[in-house]
């Protein structure tokens, strides 16, 4: 009986595992898609209501998205190319990059924090190149100054990280917001410090 109980509570851990809800982000598959923003935005399998809704609102943001994707894919792909997984994408996953992400490990971990810091720089980049109409240039990154030859006015245009951090917390963690479990919370903590 007592081996029985032990056999049990050696399997347990692995069962819940297995039955506990899968949070991906199907997005990453953005990537992948091309042509107009409708075709994109429903074909893109496994998008919360919430995504697909900002997804058909700006379709020119979800295309910096795309690209990003793309970029932090090889960022990742370049941080972990001396380790036995190395971001390898599959296109035919679920999840983009395989089995590797289904365990609370430090590779999904560093998957979910780099993603959503891509999505950060992607939109801000957008912005600060005139490509997004929804925001433009940091306004709060102007003034005026003085020297020896008189007053002038200093500006540019900033990269506006605050509207890159409001869409990307608004747009990748939707479907993690919808799970309650540990996963979905740990996928937050993770994306939360990517923006950071």
């Amino acid at each position: 009986m007592n081996a029985c109980l032990v056999g049990i509570w050696l399997w347990l851990p692995l069962l819940f595992t297995w039955l506990s809800p899968e949070v991906s982000s199907s997005w990453w598959y953005m990537r992948a898609t091309s042509g107009s923003s409708r075709v994109m935005c429903d074909n893109v399998p496994g998008l919360v209501s919430h995504q697909r809704q900002l997804c058909h609102r700006h379709p020119d943001v979800m295309r910096a998205i795309g690209l990003g994707v793309t970029e932090w894919t090889m960022e990742c792909q370049h941080q972990f190319r001396q380790h036995r997984w190395n971001c390898n994408t599959l296109d035919r996953d679920h999840s983009l990059f395989g089995r590797v992400l289904l365990r609370s490990s430090r590779e999904s971990a560093f998957v979910y924090a780099i993603s959503s810091a891509g999505v950060v720089f992607a939109i801000t980049r957008a912005c600060s190149q005139g490509e997004l109409k929804s925001c433009s240039c940091d306004p709060k990154k102007k003034g005026t100054a003085k020297d020896n030859k008189g007053t002038f006015d200093w500006g540019g245009c900033s990269d506006n990280i605050d509207y890159g951090i409001k869409f990307a917390r608004a747009f990748v963690d939707a479907k993690e917001r919808k799970g309650k479990d540990a996963r979905a919370l740990m996928n937050l903590h993770n994306n939360r410090a990517g923006r950071k």
